[in-house]
């Protein structure tokens, strides 16, 4: 196995300068939200590979920077995942975003996707039991579709530009990667997620393997920090194509990953155009959110906001304006193989503190808030 160790003052290669530059900055929130859409989109194969298979050696910071280059540049694929999610999280109430088989509880256990990426946009599909929930965009519309509900969240460039960036904006996590939402692919933001969490994990590759058919690198990835729950994440790299195809997360002392996503089968043949276009059913109900008002600020630097640690032992605490429900109050503190999340009432306020860490540690954050 290679392995590169980064110490974590050590000067970044050259590669690293190219294409993280002196503007990264990552938050818990940041992590969080590119995670949750790599979580969401990707899928995982859940066999083992079936092979190891010859390929060329390549150093670890080689095989990350191609990974990157390879997202970044235009291409097409599609194909079945599967999602496995396992972070202990209780059973959700019955009223709690939409129920134990609603949208929330949905996308955890075992879960099917079908996903289509191309130079004219981006289409993923959740199929369940219980209905279907769809994500597609093109260079000028971007759709949410539910068919529990029969309802559709439209964002629009030509109606409203501002709208559609200042939607974008959260998810894409202020990076510089534009407002084109056909750039929310699996494996775009399985590079992203790549790009900010290198800076604070040791990064090796392992043994090789076959993903989905396709030989693939084992890139992994341990985190650095000491407080952080998280004891390694791997992901299976396309040989050929350099394209990530496969993401496990597994927390520190444990045998199982919490968390696997990745193709089960994959296609790197042309799509029709015709994939990317949406229209909503007849007596669907279709919502257009109003852009967020203000300019907003740069995470820890709103008052309600305080951001501690960084990379993987970065914590965020957030001051609420209104009461919890109580169906989500009762689920706190949350303590899982992976993050935990705890209220606390301080000054008359009642603050959320969330992070890849124990509860013990947002428990001595509490006490230095105000």
């Amino acid at each position: 196995m290679e392995r590169c160790r980064r110490p974590s003052h050590a000067t970044p290669p050259r590669w690293y300068k190219r294409y993280v530059g002196s503007r990264l900055r990552i938050s818990i929130i940041s992590i969080a939200v590119a995670a949750a859409l790599v979580l969401g989109l990707v899928g995982v194969s859940r066999g083992r590979a079936d092979a190891t298979p010859a390929l060329q050696p390549v150093g670890a910071h080689e095989l990350l920077a191609s990974a990157i280059r390879a997202a970044a540049a235009p291409f097409t694929i599609s194909g079945d995942v599967t999602s496995s999610i396992d972070i202990g999280l209780p059973d959700l109430p019955s009223n709690l975003g939409g129920g134990a088989a609603g949208p929330v509880a949905s996308f955890f256990g075992t879960q099917h996707y079908k996903v289509w990426r191309s130079a004219d946009g981006v289409r993923v599909a959740h199929l369940s039991d219980f209905g279907e929930q769809v994500a597609v965009a093109n260079a000028t519309d971007a759709w949410l579709w539910d068919s529990n509900g029969m309802r559709a969240v439209h964002l629009s460039k030509q109606a409203d530009a501002g709208t559609h960036r200042a939607w974008l904006a959260p998810i894409l996590g202020g990076t510089d990667t534009g407002t084109d939402p056909r750039k929310l692919d699996p494996s775009t933001l399985a590079a992203a997620a790549l790009l900010g969490v290198a800076p604070y994990a040791d990064v090796s590759v392992d043994t090789t393997a076959v993903v989905a058919g396709r030989p693939v690198y084992q890139l992994v990835l341990t985190p650095s920090a000491s407080e952080t729950l998280i004891g390694r994440i791997a992901v299976s790299i396309d040989a050929a194509t350099r394209l990530p195809l496969q993401l496990s997360i597994t927390a520190k002392g444990a045998s199982a990953p919490a968390v696997e996503v990745g193709y089960t089968s994959v296609s790197f043949d042309p799509i029709d155009p015709s994939v990317f276009a949406f229209a909503p059913p007849p007596g669907a109900t279709v919502v257009t959110p109003p852009a967020p008002t203000g300019q907003g600020h740069r995470h820890g630097e709103h008052p309600d906001t305080k951001v501690f640690g960084t990379g993987f032992a970065t914590r965020v605490a957030v001051r609420l304006d209104r009461p919890l429900p109580g169906e989500a109050a009762a689920l706190l503190p949350f303590s899982g193989p992976l993050f935990s999340v705890l209220t606390v009432h301080a000054d008359g306020s009642t603050w959320v503190l969330a992070g890849f860490v124990g509860l013990d540690t947002l428990r001595e954050d509490a006490a230095t808030l105000p």
